[in-house]
């Protein structure tokens, strides 16, 4: 019990600036702007749907993190502390679970109890408190990892008792239910039921193998079936993969920096990026580039000792050996031989880092003797942690707000095309046009054909009421299916502007465009509204209740509109629906 408060204690202390902190990034998309986790009602319609409703279109299934926003927007409402607060409890309550299991896992290998309880202890405690979590505690949208890792670590707890257990179904079958759980979280919380596998064949305990597979057959059912209703979406990409070619170099270099950010996380930010983007030749880019190749050759060193690493525990330690296996299976879905949404980011290594962190510990344990020798490292374990916990300390208050995460995270190196368009968009809201033009024209100059910094220009040209620019930002826009809805619709107002009359038909063709834009749609029927068309405004809108019926935004505007119309009992029945759909309504 000492340990556990120990590690509740000291994640608390190392994330409480993160308490203070509002929603961030994609926290406007999953918390503010998702209409399904507006009401109870709606949690069944919860599992039918990718996350970013109301956003660029993704893939992702993750129906157990927008349950988790579910409830905490019916006890609190859009109060972002609680949020935070669900985050930091959710990463101590995965850190007692991976203390949990490294216990079990170590009494399965036959380690010293009193060395068991001092190695779980500490690699627990250095995982908890590693500041490359960051993005996954202090970050309100980050959460679906320790979800995941939480249920995944108790399905391996209950595996490895299961191995030391005569008569184990029971233990089997919570922990198939613990692994659906986590693969419901996110979608790497598949790779536990392959974990899970290992550690049993690893073990050459065939009849676990058999009882394993009806379990994890069960999860890959429910999970299919489940994610087999969602209706398949286009998911854009805004810059193409890297060759296949290129992969393996990308791979190198991205173990590498893992490496450097595992030992001395200095330099934290989101966005990282291992590839060559070269800008000419000239000694900065020269520079770079050649930085880069070290970095590749210092990938395929640290690969070249973890393999010798692992061979030798293969002979000498096999429970070192596991966790070694265990932490290259977690890490190789993210380790950049495969197309992602990026090439290298810190909160992947999430759960790669707990079994690194057991194996490294395992193995100083067992080659650590002497009295002094013990004492030492033990020192230098405790400042290493010690600076890890004052290091989280002071990146979670990256997170306090949209302009202090954008502009950290430019200003430590994560200068990306997007962090830049999201900095750029910032200064534009809050009327800074000439800073917003700057980063929006460095965002450009990156990726000349980026669509969302093309709409942020012509947002500011239209701020300037320079009408040409923005319509030649807006044309350029319209050339990418990602963009073409939100440049049409800009375009209508710029018509407005030299007009002086509202384009019908081109906002119609705006909200009709894929991918829908529930946005776009509101402004169309406004339009159809404020023009004196309130009859077809409230045609329209049910013709999207038809099929977005879950919209308590919707439901609300309906009654409005019918109010005009003069259809009270209509109106009251609309409203209703609202409240029904939105436990808030009346509080926004």
């Amino acid at each position: 019990m000492i340990i556990y408060g120990a590690l509740v204690v000291l994640i608390f202390a190392a994330h409480a600036p993160a308490l203070r902190a509002t929603f961030v990034w994609d926290d406007t998309a999953l918390v503010l702007r998702d209409p399904l986790i507006r009401s109870w009602r709606l949690i069944p319609e919860g599992f039918q749907h990718f996350l970013f409703v109301d956003a660029t279109p993704s893939n992702f299934y993750r129906p157990v993190q927008r349950l988790t926003y579910t409830l905490e927007y019916w006890a609190f409402g859009f109060h972002p502390a609680p949020y935070h607060l669900t985050n930091i409890l959710l990463h101590a309550a995965t850190a007692i679970a991976l203390f949990i299991f490294a216990l079990g896992f170590f009494k399965l290998y036959h380690v010293d109890e009193r060395k068991s309880l001092g190695t779980a202890a500490i690699a627990s405690l250095a995982w908890a408190l590693h500041p490359l979590h960051s993005g996954v505690v202090d970050y309100v949208s980050g959460r679906a990892d320790s979800l995941a890792a939480l249920f995944g670590f108790a399905a391996l707890y209950f595996t490895v008792r299961a191995l030391s257990q005569e008569s184990a179904w029971k233990f089997y079958a919570v922990a198939g239910f613990a692994l659906l759980a986590s693969a419901l979280s996110k979608e790497s919380g598949l790779i536990f039921s392959a974990l899970a596998i290992t550690l049993i064949l690893l073990r050459k305990n065939w009849k676990g193998m058999v009882a394993i597979g009806v379990a994890i057959a069960f999860v890959l059912t429910i999970y299919a079936t489940l994610r087999n209703q969602v209706l398949p979406v286009d998911v854009p990409r805004l810059s193409p993969p890297a060759p296949a070619l290129v992969r393996p170099i990308i791979a190198a270099r991205a173990l590498a920096e893992y490496t450097g950010l595992l030992v001395a996380p200095a330099n934290l930010h989101m966005d990282r990026d291992v590839e060559n983007h070269p800008w000419g030749f000239n000694p900065v880019s020269l520079t770079a580039g050649a930085w880069r190749e070290l970095q590749t050759l210092a990938g395929l060193i640290v690969f070249g000792v973890l393999l010798w690493w692992a061979r030798r525990a293969h002979k000498r330690e096999p429970g070192i050996f596991a966790l070694l296996l265990c932490a290259g299976i977690s890490y190789l879905p993210v380790c950049g031989l495969f197309s992602l949404n990026a090439n290298i980011a810190e909160h992947w290594v999430y759960v790669a880092l707990a079994f690194v962190l057991l194996a490294v510990a395992l193995q100083v344990a067992l080659i650590v003797w002497s009295r002094i020798t013990f004492f030492s490292v033990l020192m230098l374990a405790a400042l290493w942690i010690a600076f890890l916990g004052v290091r989280t300390f002071y990146r979670a208050q990256d997170w306090e707000d949209p302009r202090t995460f954008f502009g950290h995270t430019v200003a430590a190196g994560g200068d990306s095309t997007r962090m830049l368009i999201n900095l750029g968009g910032l200064e534009l809201s809050e009327g800074h046009l000439e800073q917003a033009n700057i980063l929006l024209q460095r965002a450009l100059a990156k990726n000349p054909e980026q669509p969302f910094a093309l709409l942020n220009l012509a947002a500011v040209a239209l701020k300037r009421n320079d009408l040409s620019t923005a319509r030649g930002f807006l044309e350029r826009a319209q050339k990418n299916p990602v963009s073409l809805a939100q440049a049409e619709e800009m375009l209508a107002l710029v018509e407005q502007k030299e007009k002086g009359e509202i384009n019908l038909l081109r906002l119609r063709t705006a909200s009709r465009t894929n991918p829908p834009s529930w946005s776009i749609m509101r402004r169309y029927l406004a339009a159809l509204a404020v023009s004196g068309q309130t009859e077809q405004a409230v045609a329209k809108l049910r013709a999207v209740l038809a099929t977005e019926w879950y919209r308590a935004e919707s439901w609300q505007l309906l009654s409005e509109y019918l109010t005009r119309l003069g259809q009270a009992d209509e109106a009251a029945e609309a409203l209703a629906q609202a409240h029904a759909f939105d436990v808030h309504l009346n509080n926004r």
